[in-house]
């Protein structure tokens, strides 16, 4: 009796067991067969400047291809290194046969001028292109200081030797002005020195800042000074708050007729 349960039960674990494997053959042959799962469409979003296509032909996925079979990481390597523009890429799957490449892209913060051309970088100080410095800035441009020879998009904000202390106050100082809200009416900044720091604002406005030091706490003083209607009311001028962290108050002096 006990030999036939026994019986019994291999049979059964025999059955499943077959069940199982050609199970997995079929599934397995599903996939790679491509029947079912065939990429029909490839579909990028979240661009504004970079082209579609070049995204697609980058990434090496093309139709007809098993969509169980892309390679994602190469795709993300090679997208990044090739564009300077794209910060971030991530590949979905929309069964049964549509891929989405969905990028992030770097935001233009601000230009340098360098041989006769703007310089356009992002607030983490990467380079994303260069355009003719005949073109009206539409960002604000950087005085006081000067990059190496020969940039190339999608390296790092070198400048030279000399300046290579500036970089980081820089980039701090335009993190501050963007968390703060005042950079969108900022038209050039001015480096020259790091202990004197000075800026334009709203085309209006001289603002000499100091040192890059408190700066939160600048602008926010700053933008409190600038609704006061004794500022706000008396045309052009400079705006001093270059003392706010030594516990002095800002100070505003009109230009002269």
């Amino acid at each position: 009796m006990q030999e036939r349960k026994k019986r019994r039960r291999r049979g059964r674990y025999s059955f499943l067991l077959t069940f199982f494997v050609a199970a997995a053959l079929i599934f397995a042959l599903v996939l790679t067969s491509g029947l079912f799962f065939n990429i029909r469409e490839i579909r990028v979003e979240g661009v504004t400047v970079t082209n579609p296509q070049e995204i697609i032909a980058l990434s090496g996925y093309t139709i007809g291809e098993n969509i169980f079979l892309i390679n994602k990481r190469a795709a993300y390597h090679s997208i990044t290194a090739s564009l300077p523009y794209v910060k971030a890429v991530r590949t979905r799957r929309d069964w049964p046969g549509t891929v989405v490449i969905i990028i992030t892209e770097a935001a233009p913060a601000a230009m340098i001028e360098h041989r006769g051309v703007y310089w356009v970088f992002d607030s983490q100080g990467s380079l994303l292109e260069s355009v003719p410095a005949l073109t009206p800035p539409k960002l604000p441009v950087i005085k006081g200081m000067a990059l190496l020879d020969d940039p190339v998009p999608g390296t790092k904000l070198y400048p030279v030797t000399e300046d290579t202390a500036k970089s980081g106050p820089l980039l701090d100082l335009i993190g501050v002005m963007l968390a703060e809200g005042v950079w969108e009416d900022v038209g050039e900044i001015d480096i020259t020195q790091l202990s004197g720091i000075r800026f334009t604002y709203k085309g209006i406005y001289k603002v000499e800042l100091g040192p890059p030091d408190a700066l939160a706490q600048k602008f926010r003083v700053m933008l409190l000074a600038l609704e006061d209607e004794k500022v706000s009311g008396r045309g052009p001028g400079t705006l001093y708050i270059d003392g706010i962290a030594d516990g002095k108050n800002a100070r505003f002096i009109p230009d002269e007729p």
